[in-house]
């Protein structure tokens, strides 16, 4: 029994250590650096983007060189093995891993290239088209379009204007009598808001035509 036990620990010690992954975003057209926090001199290093080669480098044997799509905007620090990316893309999204001295570090960086919300509508609309609490008791708020190209994507309401934001879907659903509501999303790297929204809920306004031939009665009651 304990030398089953001996054997099942040392075949958990040899097990290599699942690689961490660490999510980075990044604005399109911005510098990305990846930090894999070696503080030891460095002799030999690899960095890899899915699995291709970015940069290898070997101690008096083979200078630093960099490979691939991404040579010509790379950058290695090799007294920290720090990475730099400028001008970063979409296709520059993916995993990238990185092996320091003969090791591959347990940590790997996640990268999306994402846009800031600043070019993208943030408006608030209501289903059906029309809806108010002067027409229904059910009317959908909803926040905004696509946001293709900058997702992932939070959801945040308020209520009036002094309410705190809550975090929500891209859709609100009305049940009461509202006027003013705002929507806001947020990315990784930034965030937009929309106008408040509003909703008639007083009276329902008379037609132009009709609001005269009443101010005319009116006023012949009156004469």
């Amino acid at each position: 029994m304990a030398v089953t036990a001996g054997l099942s620990l040392l075949m958990l010690i040899l097990l290599p250590v699942a690689a961490q992954k660490q999510p980075v975003y990044v604005e399109i057209g911005r510098t990305l650096k990846l930090n894999p926090n070696y503080t030891k001199a460095i002799t030999m290093l690899t960095w890899k983007h899915n699995r291709n080669l970015v940069a290898e480098y070997i101690k008096d044997s083979y200078p630093l060189e960099y490979i691939g799509d991404l040579k010509g905007r790379t950058n290695v620090d090799l007294s920290t093995g720090v990475l730099t990316i400028s001008n970063v893309n979409q296709s520059d999204s993916g995993e990238f891993t990185v092996e320091i001295n003969h090791q591959v570090l347990p940590v790997s960086f996640v990268v999306a290239g994402i846009r800031k919300l600043d070019g993208y509508p943030v408006e608030v609309s209501v289903r059906p088209k029309g809806c108010s609490s002067l027409t229904s008791k059910n009317c959908t708020l909803v926040c905004g379009g696509q946001f293709q190209g900058a997702e992932p994507v939070q959801y945040f309401w308020k209520t009036g204007k002094t309410e705190q934001w809550k975090e929500g879907n891209k859709t609100f659903s009305i049940s009461r009598r509202f006027s003013d509501y705002t929507c806001k999303v947020k990315n990784p790297i930034s965030e937009k808001q929309s106008k408040p929204f509003q909703s008639s809920s007083g009276p329902v306004p008379l037609p132009a035509i009709l609001l005269v031939a009443v101010l005319a009665i009116g006023a012949t009651f009156v004469v």
